[in-house]
């Protein structure tokens, strides 16, 4: 199957119907980030300067797209037509959801400027405006096109899969961030990512997800929302559903749960959610037209719980099922330095998706069937040796090609911070390094911590370790 890459943008637009009020609603966005380097996690961040778009809503709040701004070290604000850049920091921010609630320390900065009111009434071949500053000019620019589909999406930035709108309106670098509205120029989205490749497909995040986020950051806490451990099959086969006794009836299958799944079993059929019936292909009926029965979770808050009918050895079954949001065995990182050790010249760090992108790789299930690793209770995070190695004399003839850690000296690896007290505390003559791949590597203990001072000084590095 062709891959298909989903890019990030920075949106922009102007109305022209109540042109001058809407262009008070949304802002120009301009971010010092700090860049991480996940494949030479040794060196400095870079620093880098981006321009987006934001959208002015209720209680002097700035929203925004969580990837304009995530890692931002300096954030300005500035709105049309008014040459002062104002100073705004992150109050809030789901990097699942891709959102972001700006704060801006001087309110003068709102006089004269209208809250944008959220609308969750839109459905396809409705006609819709984006609004931002995408790159090509400083002032506010407007394109204008139809809601193409609604339906689940994996966010480019986070790897989410949440309910995502597909829009005609073209969309450009600079446009992330920015509003986009309906024809009484209520705010039904904020643009995020667009089809590389193509002619004006891009998507926005709806106003269904980010009133969920506006719930949620009310206790001034960002929970997040519903991630499981759960592995569905649809169910498509006559076989299958006779092998299950699912004669009539829908739904789909549960092929795998984690250790985090306490209530649901593998080979549970999901059948109704919060009385919904759950076709076999895995949507539900909505406003939207039909939709995956996820919405279901991501329209609730983590303290909250759906009912789900599961049929269970020919059995069905109520269940009072609360939400939550587990960490994945292989995590993407967002807003951090990168964590790493160095010994002896090999660099170890804890296998991320960050570093997996930077490689050109990625964790999907081809990966996962490769590594043959699931989340148990004594391993949490995998650890890779990466591929770069400051060459010594204690490292010679070695080489790397990212190799997944399982056991030093016989002990196994359960997660990066276990790594770093294994070797602090290694007196063993020889440290002895076991990998996925059926490698072993041995370097002198000795002569490995001693080669420490002089690899450093050598390759010019601050430190042998971020943790």
């Amino acid at each position: 199957m062709k891959k298909i890459l989903l890019i990030l943008f920075i949106l922009c637009a102007t109305l022209f119907g109540d042109q001058i009020t809407i262009q008070n609603s949304v802002v120009k966005v301009f971010a010092s980030i700090a860049l991480p380097d996940y494949k030479y996690p040794y060196q400095t961040s870079k620093i880098s300067q981006f321009s987006a778009s934001g959208a002015i809503i209720s209680n002097n709040r700035i929203l925004t797209s969580a990837h304009v701004v995530s890692g931002a070290r300096f954030i300005e604000i500035q709105k049309e037509n008014d040459p002062k850049k104002y100073v705004a920091t992150v109050k809030y921010i789901s990097n699942q959801a891709d959102l972001a609630i700006l704060e801006v320390r001087d309110k003068n900065f709102f006089i004269g400027t209208i809250p944008l009111k959220i609308s969750e009434e839109i459905k396809t071949h409705d006609e819709v405006t984006v609004l931002g500053y995408p790159l090509g000019g400083n002032t506010i620019s407007t394109t204008t096109g139809v809601v193409s589909r609604i339906e689940y999406q994996n966010y480019a930035w986070s790897g989410s899969y949440l309910l995502a709108i597909q829009i005609d309106a073209a969309i450009n670098a600079g446009n992330s961030g920015g509003a986009v509205v309906n024809d009484k120029n209520e705010l039904v989205g904020i643009a995020m990512m667009k089809l590389t490749k193509t002619s004006n497909i891009g998507y926005i995040v709806p106003s269904i997800i980010i009133n969920t986020f506006l719930e949620d950051i009310k206790d001034g806490i960002v929970n997040g929302f519903n991630f499981d451990s759960i592995v569905l099959e649809n169910i498509t086969n006559d076989s299958q559903k006779k092998f299950y006794g699912l004669n009539k009836r829908s739904g789909v299958l549960i092929s795998y749960v984690g250790i985090d799944e306490k209530l649901l079993k593998a080979d549970d059929i999901l059948l109704k959610i919060d009385g919904k019936d759950i076709a076999n292909d895995g949507t539900i009926k909505t406003k939207y037209g039909r939709v995956n029965f996820n919405l279901q979770f991501h329209t609730k808050q983590l303290s909250e719980s759906v009912k789900l009918k599961i049929l269970r050895d020919k059995n069905e079954l109520t269940i009072e099922y609360p939400l939550k949001r587990v960490t994945p065995l292989i995590n993407k990182e967002f807003g951090k330095e990168p964590r790493y050790i160095i010994y002896g010249g090999f660099i170890f760090a804890p296998l991320t998706k960050n570093y997996l992108e930077s490689i050109g790789l990625s964790a999907n299930s081809l990966n996962m069937l490769f590594y043959q690793k699931n989340k148990t209770v004594d391993y949490q995070e995998p650890v890779v040796w990466l591929q770069t190695i400051f060459p010594s004399e204690v490292n010679r003839g070695y080489y790397s090609d990212s190799y997944i850690l399982v056991r030093v000296n016989g002990i196994k690896v359960r997660s990066f911070k276990h790594l770093v007290n294994i070797l602090d505390n290694m007196t063993d003559k020889y440290t002895v390094f076991e990998f996925l791949e059926k490698r072993k590597v041995i370097l002198d203990t000795k002569k490995a911590k001693n080669s420490l001072n002089k690899i450093m000084k050598i390759y010019n590095l601050k430190n042998d370790r971020r943790e």
